[in-house]
Protein backbone atom coordinates (compact mmCIF):
# COMPACT_ATOMS: atom_id res chain seq x y z
CA UNK A 1 0.00 0.00 0.00
CA UNK A 2 1.33 3.22 -0.96
CA UNK A 3 0.53 6.73 -0.78
CA UNK A 4 1.51 9.48 -3.47
CA UNK A 5 1.95 13.15 -2.83
CA UNK A 6 2.34 15.30 -5.42
CA UNK A 7 2.36 19.21 -5.55
CA UNK A 8 -0.85 21.05 -5.64
CA UNK A 9 1.01 23.58 -7.86
CA UNK A 10 2.60 21.41 -10.09
CA UNK A 11 0.03 17.77 -10.10
CA UNK A 12 0.36 16.46 -13.63
CA UNK A 13 4.05 16.24 -12.12
CA UNK A 14 4.98 12.80 -10.07
CA UNK A 15 8.42 11.48 -8.79
CA UNK A 16 10.04 9.03 -10.66
CA UNK A 17 9.42 5.97 -8.90
CA UNK A 18 5.87 6.91 -8.45
CA UNK A 19 5.22 6.19 -12.33
CA UNK A 20 5.08 2.63 -12.32
CA UNK A 21 2.72 3.05 -9.62
CA UNK A 22 -0.01 4.94 -11.48
CA UNK A 23 -0.81 1.87 -14.19
CA UNK A 24 -2.70 -0.07 -11.82
CA UNK A 25 -5.37 0.13 -9.41
CA UNK A 26 -5.26 3.78 -7.76
CA UNK A 27 -7.82 6.20 -5.96
CA UNK A 28 -7.62 9.81 -5.75
CA UNK A 29 -8.80 12.56 -3.68
CA UNK A 30 -11.27 14.98 -5.15
CA UNK A 31 -9.15 18.18 -4.97
CA UNK A 32 -6.87 16.97 -7.71
CA UNK A 33 -7.66 18.48 -11.29
CA UNK A 34 -9.76 16.57 -13.24
CA UNK A 35 -7.13 15.87 -16.14
CA UNK A 36 -5.53 13.66 -13.34
CA UNK A 37 -7.82 11.18 -12.91
CA UNK A 38 -8.21 11.33 -16.77
CA UNK A 39 -4.87 9.92 -17.29
CA UNK A 40 -5.30 7.16 -15.14
CA UNK A 41 -5.40 3.69 -16.28
CA UNK A 42 -7.72 2.74 -13.57
CA UNK A 43 -8.40 5.76 -11.60
CA UNK A 44 -11.53 6.07 -9.43
CA UNK A 45 -12.06 8.47 -6.18
CA UNK A 46 -11.45 7.76 -3.11
CA UNK A 47 -14.22 5.52 -0.66
CA UNK A 48 -15.20 4.01 -3.10
CA UNK A 49 -15.18 -0.02 -2.86
CA UNK A 50 -12.21 -1.36 -0.78
CA UNK A 51 -9.11 0.71 -1.15
CA UNK A 52 -6.86 0.59 -3.81
CA UNK A 53 -3.16 -0.32 -3.64
CA UNK A 54 -2.08 3.55 -4.48
CA UNK A 55 -3.96 6.32 -2.86
CA UNK A 56 -2.74 9.79 -5.16
CA UNK A 57 -3.47 13.08 -3.67
CA UNK A 58 -1.72 16.84 -3.20
CA UNK A 59 -3.36 17.29 0.39
CA UNK A 60 -1.41 16.01 3.08
CA UNK A 61 -3.87 16.80 5.48
CA UNK A 62 -6.90 14.77 4.08
CA UNK A 63 -8.56 12.42 6.54
CA UNK A 64 -7.59 9.13 3.94
CA UNK A 65 -4.31 9.93 3.70
CA UNK A 66 -3.75 11.06 7.44
CA UNK A 67 -5.60 7.63 8.09
CA UNK A 68 -2.97 5.55 5.55
CA UNK A 69 0.25 7.14 6.85
CA UNK A 70 -0.66 6.25 10.41
CA UNK A 71 -1.56 2.86 9.25
CA UNK A 72 2.37 2.99 8.24
CA UNK A 73 2.21 2.97 4.49
CA UNK A 74 4.98 4.11 2.80
CA UNK A 75 4.92 7.31 1.05
CA UNK A 76 6.43 8.73 -2.07
CA UNK A 77 6.04 12.45 -2.57
CA UNK A 78 7.17 15.27 -4.31
CA UNK A 79 10.36 17.44 -3.08
CA UNK A 80 9.39 19.72 -0.44
CA UNK A 81 8.44 23.59 -1.72
CA UNK A 82 11.98 25.61 -2.16
CA UNK A 83 12.02 29.23 -1.09
CA UNK A 84 10.12 31.39 -3.45
CA UNK A 85 7.70 29.19 -4.79
CA UNK A 86 4.94 31.39 -3.38
CA UNK A 87 6.25 33.78 -5.98
CA UNK A 88 4.51 31.82 -8.47
CA UNK A 89 1.06 31.65 -6.61
CA UNK A 90 1.52 35.58 -6.19
CA UNK A 91 2.38 36.16 -10.40
CA UNK A 92 -0.92 33.91 -10.85
CA UNK A 93 -2.76 36.10 -8.48
CA UNK A 94 -1.82 38.98 -9.94
CA UNK A 95 -2.63 37.90 -13.43
CA UNK A 96 -6.03 37.07 -12.58
CA UNK A 97 -6.71 40.42 -11.03
CA UNK A 98 -5.50 42.31 -14.14
CA UNK A 99 -7.84 40.13 -16.14
CA UNK A 100 -10.59 40.11 -14.06
CA UNK A 101 -10.11 43.05 -11.72
CA UNK A 102 -12.18 46.41 -12.62
CA UNK A 103 -10.06 48.56 -10.83
CA UNK A 104 -6.75 46.65 -11.60
CA UNK A 105 -7.35 45.87 -15.37
CA UNK A 106 -7.73 49.86 -15.72
CA UNK A 107 -4.26 50.52 -14.42
CA UNK A 108 -1.26 51.85 -16.30
CA UNK A 109 2.94 52.02 -15.14
CA UNK A 110 1.86 56.09 -14.75
CA UNK A 111 -1.72 55.79 -12.97
CA UNK A 112 0.56 53.70 -10.26
CA UNK A 113 3.18 55.67 -10.07
CA UNK A 114 1.93 57.74 -6.48
CA UNK A 115 1.19 54.34 -5.15
CA UNK A 116 5.00 52.70 -5.67
CA UNK A 117 6.45 55.40 -3.73
CA UNK A 118 3.67 55.62 -1.16
CA UNK A 119 4.18 51.91 -0.62
CA UNK A 120 8.15 52.41 -0.58
CA UNK A 121 8.05 55.18 2.41
CA UNK A 122 5.84 52.96 4.06
CA UNK A 123 8.33 49.85 3.78
CA UNK A 124 11.00 52.57 4.72
CA UNK A 125 9.68 53.78 8.27
CA UNK A 126 9.34 49.71 8.65
CA UNK A 127 12.23 49.14 8.56
CA UNK A 128 13.22 52.28 10.93
CA UNK A 129 10.64 51.41 13.30
CA UNK A 130 12.35 47.74 13.57
CA UNK A 131 9.08 46.25 13.36
CA UNK A 132 9.68 42.92 11.76
CA UNK A 133 5.90 41.93 11.26
CA UNK A 134 5.13 45.04 9.44
CA UNK A 135 8.41 45.21 7.30
CA UNK A 136 7.16 41.53 6.04
CA UNK A 137 3.61 43.46 5.32
CA UNK A 138 5.58 46.46 3.39
CA UNK A 139 7.57 44.44 1.25
CA UNK A 140 4.55 42.44 0.18
CA UNK A 141 3.15 45.74 -0.74
CA UNK A 142 6.55 46.69 -2.92
CA UNK A 143 6.35 43.57 -4.22
CA UNK A 144 2.63 43.94 -5.45
CA UNK A 145 3.83 47.25 -7.45
CA UNK A 146 6.70 44.89 -9.39
CA UNK A 147 4.36 42.05 -10.08
CA UNK A 148 1.74 44.84 -10.89
CA UNK A 149 3.96 46.83 -13.02
CA UNK A 150 5.43 43.20 -14.83
CA UNK A 151 2.24 42.08 -15.54
CA UNK A 152 0.80 45.61 -17.05
CA UNK A 153 4.27 45.50 -19.45
CA UNK A 154 3.00 42.01 -21.15
CA UNK A 155 0.56 43.96 -22.77
CA UNK A 156 3.07 46.62 -24.54
CA UNK A 157 2.67 46.98 -28.01
CA UNK A 158 6.44 47.28 -28.20
CA UNK A 159 8.85 45.87 -25.70
CA UNK A 160 7.15 43.78 -24.11
CA UNK A 161 8.62 41.75 -21.12
CA UNK A 162 6.86 39.32 -18.33
CA UNK A 163 8.10 38.65 -14.17
CA UNK A 164 10.24 35.95 -15.82
CA UNK A 165 12.13 38.31 -17.86
CA UNK A 166 12.41 40.76 -14.71
CA UNK A 167 14.13 38.43 -12.51
CA UNK A 168 16.06 36.63 -15.35
CA UNK A 169 18.04 40.71 -15.73
CA UNK A 170 18.39 40.53 -12.27
CA UNK A 171 20.21 36.80 -12.21
CA UNK A 172 21.86 37.61 -14.93
CA UNK A 173 23.15 41.21 -13.44
CA UNK A 174 24.14 39.66 -9.99
CA UNK A 175 25.95 37.05 -12.26
CA UNK A 176 27.96 39.09 -13.80
CA UNK A 177 28.28 41.71 -10.89
CA UNK A 178 29.72 39.29 -8.29
CA UNK A 179 30.91 36.35 -10.12
CA UNK A 180 33.46 35.32 -7.42
CA UNK A 181 30.79 35.48 -4.82
CA UNK A 182 28.61 33.68 -6.45
CA UNK A 183 31.44 31.08 -7.40
CA UNK A 184 32.23 30.32 -3.93
CA UNK A 185 35.72 32.22 -3.87
CA UNK A 186 37.08 33.92 -1.60
CA UNK A 187 37.26 37.55 -1.80
CA UNK A 188 37.15 40.79 0.53
CA UNK A 189 34.85 43.78 0.88
CA UNK A 190 37.25 46.19 -0.87
CA UNK A 191 37.72 43.88 -3.94
CA UNK A 192 34.05 42.82 -4.19
CA UNK A 193 32.95 46.62 -4.83
CA UNK A 194 35.68 47.49 -7.17
CA UNK A 195 34.43 44.58 -9.16
CA UNK A 196 31.08 45.90 -8.96
CA UNK A 197 32.03 49.31 -10.07
CA UNK A 198 34.27 47.80 -13.03
CA UNK A 199 31.96 45.33 -14.38
CA UNK A 200 28.63 47.52 -14.12
CA UNK A 201 30.50 50.37 -16.23
CA UNK A 202 31.39 47.53 -18.54
CA UNK A 203 28.07 46.76 -19.11
CA UNK A 204 26.95 50.05 -20.53
CA UNK A 205 27.52 50.19 -24.24
CA UNK A 206 26.06 51.54 -27.97
CA UNK A 207 23.29 53.91 -26.54
CA UNK A 208 23.32 52.73 -23.05
CA UNK A 209 26.31 54.73 -22.34
CA UNK A 210 26.51 57.93 -19.98
CA UNK A 211 27.75 60.75 -21.98
CA UNK A 212 27.86 62.98 -19.13
CA UNK A 213 28.49 61.45 -15.21
CA UNK A 214 25.47 62.82 -14.03
CA UNK A 215 23.10 61.00 -16.25
CA UNK A 216 20.73 58.98 -15.62
CA UNK A 217 20.31 60.24 -11.79
CA UNK A 218 17.04 60.45 -11.30
CA UNK A 219 15.92 63.80 -10.26
CA UNK A 220 12.47 63.06 -8.95
CA UNK A 221 13.76 61.44 -6.04
CA UNK A 222 13.88 63.71 -3.09
CA UNK A 223 15.96 66.57 -3.08
CA UNK A 224 18.34 65.79 -0.61
CA UNK A 225 18.66 62.18 -1.95
CA UNK A 226 19.16 63.86 -5.53
CA UNK A 227 22.00 66.00 -4.28
CA UNK A 228 23.92 63.19 -2.47
CA UNK A 229 23.41 61.25 -5.30
CA UNK A 230 25.00 64.16 -7.63
CA UNK A 231 27.83 64.70 -5.36
CA UNK A 232 29.05 61.29 -5.43
CA UNK A 233 28.83 60.82 -9.18
CA UNK A 234 30.43 63.97 -9.74
CA UNK A 235 33.84 63.33 -6.97
CA UNK A 236 33.80 59.82 -8.43
CA UNK A 237 34.61 61.30 -12.10
CA UNK A 238 37.43 63.46 -10.48
CA UNK A 239 35.47 66.89 -9.94
CA UNK A 240 37.40 68.65 -6.60
CA UNK A 241 35.56 69.26 -4.33
CA UNK A 242 36.13 72.88 -4.07
CA UNK A 243 34.22 73.33 -7.36
CA UNK A 244 30.55 72.27 -5.76
CA UNK A 245 28.40 75.42 -4.84
CA UNK A 246 27.66 75.56 -1.16
CA UNK A 247 23.94 76.00 -2.52
CA UNK A 248 24.03 72.23 -2.80
CA UNK A 249 26.28 70.88 0.03
CA UNK A 250 24.20 72.85 2.08
CA UNK A 251 20.72 73.58 2.96
CA UNK A 252 19.04 76.56 5.19
CA UNK A 253 15.50 75.42 6.31
CA UNK A 254 13.51 78.06 7.56
CA UNK A 255 9.30 78.57 7.99
CA UNK A 256 8.90 80.67 5.26
CA UNK A 257 11.03 79.13 2.74
CA UNK A 258 10.72 75.76 0.17
CA UNK A 259 13.77 74.43 1.10
CA UNK A 260 12.95 70.77 -0.93
CA UNK A 261 12.55 73.14 -3.93
CA UNK A 262 15.62 75.44 -3.45
CA UNK A 263 17.89 72.61 -3.20
CA UNK A 264 16.11 70.87 -6.34
CA UNK A 265 16.62 73.92 -8.32
CA UNK A 266 20.41 73.96 -7.38
CA UNK A 267 20.94 70.81 -7.86
CA UNK A 268 19.46 70.90 -11.27
CA UNK A 269 21.70 74.03 -12.35
CA UNK A 270 24.83 72.27 -10.90
CA UNK A 271 24.47 69.32 -13.29
CA UNK A 272 23.83 71.31 -16.47
CA UNK A 273 27.02 73.22 -15.16
CA UNK A 274 28.78 69.68 -14.77
CA UNK A 275 27.24 68.72 -18.53
CA UNK A 276 28.56 71.96 -20.10
CA UNK A 277 32.08 71.48 -18.80
CA UNK A 278 32.36 68.37 -19.89
CA UNK A 279 30.81 69.66 -23.44
CA UNK A 280 33.81 72.63 -23.27
CA UNK A 281 36.53 69.82 -22.30
CA UNK A 282 35.28 67.59 -24.91
CA UNK A 283 35.52 70.26 -27.84
CA UNK A 284 38.82 71.05 -26.29
CA UNK A 285 40.35 67.81 -26.60
CA UNK A 286 39.10 67.24 -30.03
CA UNK A 287 41.49 67.57 -33.19
CA UNK A 288 40.43 70.01 -36.43
CA UNK A 289 39.35 66.32 -38.29
CA UNK A 290 36.87 65.10 -35.89
CA UNK A 291 33.05 66.70 -36.13
CA UNK A 292 31.93 68.64 -33.27
CA UNK A 293 28.94 66.85 -33.04
CA UNK A 294 30.85 63.95 -31.33
CA UNK A 295 31.28 66.21 -28.43
CA UNK A 296 27.94 65.12 -27.26
CA UNK A 297 27.43 61.96 -28.46
CA UNK A 298 30.91 60.41 -27.60
CA UNK A 299 31.70 58.94 -23.84
CA UNK A 300 34.11 61.70 -22.70
CA UNK A 301 36.38 59.41 -20.36
CA UNK A 302 38.44 59.80 -17.39
CA UNK A 303 38.49 63.81 -16.45
CA UNK A 304 41.65 65.38 -14.22
CA UNK A 305 41.59 68.21 -11.76
CA UNK A 306 43.20 70.38 -13.98
CA UNK A 307 40.89 70.17 -16.81
CA UNK A 308 37.72 70.30 -14.60
CA UNK A 309 39.17 73.75 -12.81
CA UNK A 310 40.23 75.49 -16.07
CA UNK A 311 37.18 74.81 -18.27
CA UNK A 312 34.85 75.37 -15.05
CA UNK A 313 33.08 79.04 -15.16
CA UNK A 314 34.18 81.91 -12.65
CA UNK A 315 31.69 82.44 -9.64
CA UNK A 316 29.31 85.27 -10.66
CA UNK A 317 29.38 88.02 -8.64
CA UNK A 318 26.70 88.13 -5.86
CA UNK A 319 25.07 91.39 -4.96
CA UNK A 320 25.22 92.67 -1.43
CA UNK A 321 22.22 92.89 0.12
CA UNK A 322 22.59 96.26 2.34
CA UNK A 323 20.27 97.52 4.45
CA UNK A 324 18.06 100.62 3.77
CA UNK A 325 18.61 103.45 6.18
CA UNK A 326 17.47 107.10 6.04
CA UNK A 327 20.18 109.01 3.75
CA UNK A 328 21.61 112.23 5.67
CA UNK A 329 21.77 115.10 3.96
CA UNK A 330 24.41 117.78 5.00
CA UNK A 331 25.02 121.59 4.03
CA UNK A 332 28.12 120.88 2.35
CA UNK A 333 26.48 118.04 -0.22
CA UNK A 334 23.30 120.87 -0.70
CA UNK A 335 26.30 123.05 -1.88
CA UNK A 336 28.12 120.86 -4.21
CA UNK A 337 24.37 120.79 -5.93
CA UNK A 338 24.44 124.46 -6.23
CA UNK A 339 26.34 126.80 -8.83
CA UNK A 340 28.37 128.98 -6.83
CA UNK A 341 28.71 132.42 -8.03
CA UNK A 342 31.97 134.51 -7.53
CA UNK A 343 31.85 137.31 -5.55
CA UNK A 344 33.63 139.68 -7.51
CA UNK A 345 30.76 139.04 -10.61
CA UNK A 346 28.01 141.24 -11.17
CA UNK A 347 24.83 139.83 -10.91
CA UNK A 348 21.89 140.77 -12.99
CA UNK A 349 19.28 141.74 -10.33
CA UNK A 350 16.25 143.79 -10.76
CA UNK A 351 16.07 146.89 -9.16
CA UNK A 352 14.03 147.74 -6.28
CA UNK A 353 12.66 151.34 -6.81
CA UNK A 354 10.22 153.64 -4.36
CA UNK A 355 7.40 152.91 -6.33
CA UNK A 356 6.87 149.43 -5.81
CA UNK A 357 4.85 148.77 -2.98
CA UNK A 358 5.36 146.16 -0.58
CA UNK A 359 3.14 143.55 -0.44
CA UNK A 360 -0.65 143.57 1.01
CA UNK A 361 -0.72 140.49 3.79
CA UNK A 362 -3.16 137.86 3.01
CA UNK A 363 -6.46 138.42 5.35
CA UNK A 364 -6.96 134.72 5.30
CA UNK A 365 -3.54 133.54 5.86
CA UNK A 366 -3.71 135.97 9.06
CA UNK A 367 -6.95 134.90 10.36
CA UNK A 368 -6.83 132.06 13.06
CA UNK A 369 -8.04 128.41 11.86
CA UNK A 370 -10.93 127.20 13.40
CA UNK A 371 -10.14 123.77 13.60
CA UNK A 372 -6.79 124.25 15.47
CA UNK A 373 -6.71 125.31 18.94
CA UNK A 374 -6.00 128.56 19.90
Amino acid sequence: MTVILVDPRRPSLVPVEAVELLGGDVQYTEELPIKVPWSLPSGRPVFTGDDAAVLLSSDRQHPEVQARLAAGERLIAAPEPQAGERLVDAVAIMDKLRTAGPWESEQTHDSLRRYLLEETYELFDAVHRGDLNELRDELGDVLLQVLFHARIAEEASQHAFTIDDVADALVRKLGNRVPAVLAGESISLEDQLAQWEQRKAAERSGDERRISCVDDVPTAQPALALAQKVIARVLTAGLPPELIPASVVSVTVAAERDAENELRTHVLEFMDTVRAVESAIAANRRDTDTPSELDVVAPLGAVTAEEWRRHWPAPAAEALELPLVPEVVTDDDLLDDVDTVRVDEELDLPELTDDVEPAEPDDEADQPNSVEPQ
